[in-house]
């Protein structure tokens, strides 16, 4: 009777072993990836500024299409202007 308990004691330890290095291996992958992404991440901070550029900049863009446009139509116009003083 003694002889099983002492496999059955053994057989847990074992079991707990086996969970305590499973739940190592976990721990060591998490702690990977957690070091990978705060290598690789961007902070929130920087983020804020890029789309604040990217805001601006997207302003100027609209500005200088605006320009652009507003250009060409004087251009069709001073061109009609000129073909009617030349006739």
């Amino acid at each position: 009777m003694e002889l099983a308990t002492l496999q059955e004691q053994a057989a847990v330890i074992q079991d707990f072993r086996s969970r305590i290095q499973k739940q190592t291996s976990d721990f060591d992958t998490f702690q990977m990836r957690l070091c990978f992404l705060q290598e690789t991440c961007v902070p929130k901070e920087r983020v804020a500024q890029l789309e604040a550029t990217v805001r601006e900049l997207e302003g100027r863009l609209s500005v200088e299409e605006a320009s652009r446009i507003h250009a060409e139509v004087l251009m069709f116009t001073l061109a009609a202007v000129n073909a009617k003083l030349n006739i």
